[in-house]
This record gives structure tokens, sequence and C-alpha cells, in this order.
């Protein structure tokens, strides 16, 4: 009985154990059921790609996304994107989607730059007006109109599509020397850009990254700048030379003179003076003076006599 009673409790405890474990299996499975999530295979960028080019097959590799978070209308295939346009700058990882794509059949160019509603004008620029090259694709510039003496900027923050045939903004921030810019305007802007550029001079002002101030001014004339340096005149700076020029005296060439012999002088011995005939003696007697004249030739024992 014994043997009996304790084989019945085995059993039991096996069946207990195995139902708590299909419980335990059961619970874990709709766990896993519950944080399952679908997703979907979808094309992305593998490195950035510029607008306006053509996407290699080599530029885009597909990825899982979560079927709740995929962007719609996002591309699954590889093959239904290479070689469409983009209409916009794709960057790395970014899933593609009709809306960055020119249509079919669109090909490479500045035609898909320009927004819809907008239109591409060209304006001659020079090294002054394109900032030395600074400008490129995709800057944003104000518009300066110099005519009759004044200076105004009447066009704020414009899209450049292009710089001359340049496209693309260069990766290492070079200068692009061309000789026109292409703007980005609409229907009235254009009509105001071709009078402006027919009747003064248009120079482009490069903007800031991400400045989108408006330009409130009511213009410059030539007054406005005379006032201006009435008031604050320039102050000369004195820049001493750091290497003043070094005077050479030229050293006069010595010259052959030919003396000619100093002419010979001769002087004459002046004539003796005629001896007068008498002598003039004063003579000093007891106080008084008296004179007495002699004869030359008594002069001599005159004057013994004196003594």
């Amino acid at each position: 009985m014994a043997e009996r009673r304790y084989t019945v409790v085995f059993l039991v405890a096996i069946v207990l154990a195995l139902g708590a474990t299909y419980g335990v299996f059961r619970a874990l499975q709709s766990i896993r059921q519950a944080s399952h999530v679908a997703v979907e295979n979808v094309v992305v960028a593998d490195h950035d790609i510029p607008e306006g080019a053509v996407i290699q097959a080599g530029e885009i590799t597909t990825s899982e996304w979560p079927a709740a978070s995929a962007p719609a209308g996002a591309f699954s295939v590889r093959d239904s994107v290479v070689g469409r346009v983009t209409r916009v700058a794709v960057f790395a990882g970014e899933p593609i989607v009709p809306g960055r794509l020119a249509p079919v059949g669109t090909g490479p160019g500045i035609e898909v730059k320009i927004t819809p509603g907008k239109r591409a004008m060209a304006v001659r620029i020079d090294d002054l007006a394109g900032i030395s090259g600074l400008v490129q694709p995709n800057s944003r510039v104000d518009v300066l109109i110099t005519m009759h003496g004044m200076a105004k900027l009447f066009m704020e923050n414009m899209r450049v599509l292009s710089v001359g045939t340049q496209v693309f903004r260069d990766e290492e921030g070079k200068p692009i020397r061309a000789s026109t810019a292409t703007l980005e305007v609409n229907s009235e802007e254009a009509e105001r850009l071709a009078i402006a550029a027919g009747s003064g001079v248009v120079q482009l002002v490069l903007r800031g990254y991400g400045d989108p101030d408006s330009v409130k001014t009511r213009g410059a004339t030539a007054g406005d700048v005379l006032a201006q340096l009435r008031e604050n005149p320039p102050v000369p700076v004195f820049h001493p030379d750091p290497d003043p020029p070094v005077r050479h005296h030229a050293t006069p060439t010595p010259r052959h003179v030919e003396l000619s012999p100093a002419p010979v002088v001769t002087f004459s011995p002046a004539p003796t003076p005629k001896r007068p005939d008498s002598v003039t003696v004063q003579v000093f007697r007891a106080g008084k003076v008296s004179q007495q004249h002699f004869q030359r030739d008594s002069a001599s024992s005159a004057d013994s006599a004196a003594h």
C-alpha cells in the first residue's frame, strides 16, 4: 500500500510539473508575439547625394525599417531608384521617397533645382560683384543696384542656383570664377532684375548661413557719403617705411684742367719825394715859442745850435 501511494503522488507531481511548464511556455509565446514588430525593406542612401545628380547603384542600399514608422511611399526595390535624378539633396541613411526625386525621364541639370512656380535668371557678375568667387551654388544673396548716384538693396534672400556652369557647391569650398550667376526668381522679380541690369550696376551681397532677416533701408546717395565723411573725417595714418630708400651721392668725376702760367707782374719803385728847400724850427725860450726858417743847406747847423 505504501509503495502504491508513493507511485500515485509521484505521477501527480509529474503531471503538475508538465502543466506548469506548458503554462510558462504559453506565457512566453504571448509576450514574444506582443513584442514582435513588423519590418519592411526600405531603400536608403548609402552616402550623401547632391541635388540634381543621377543616382547610381553604388550610392544606395536597402535597410529594414519598422513598418509602422517607414516613410509613406518609400521605395523598397533598388532598381526602381537607379537612374533617377534627385530634386533635393539626400543625406546618408535617409530613405528615398518619390518627393525627393524628379519626374521619370528628367535629365540632370539646373532645371531640376528650380522650385515649382519659380524661374532661373542669369545675372552678369565680376570679381567684385561675385565677392571674388566666394558665391557658391545654393548660397543666399541680396541684390544691390547702383544707378544715378544711388545704391539700394532691392531684392533679398535670393537663392543662387548656379555660378557659371557649376550647379554643385565645391566640397572644399574653393572659389568659383565665373562671369554669371543664376538666381531663382519669380516672374515679377525677373522683370525688375532685367531693368536693373540694363540701367545700372548689379552686385550680389552674400548672406550668412541661415540668415532670414529682412532688409529695410532707404538707400544711400553720394550726399549721404559726403555727410558721413564730414561728421567723421578720416584720420591719416602714418606708416613708416620699414626700408627707407638709400640715397647714393654721386662722386664727381675728376677732370684734367690745364692751367696757364701766371703772368709776370713787374713793380716800378715809387718816385722819391723831393725834399723841401727850407725847414721851419720852433724855438722855446723862457716859456715863449717862436718859429725860425732856415734854408736846406743851413738846416744841419741850425739843428746843432738848437741842441
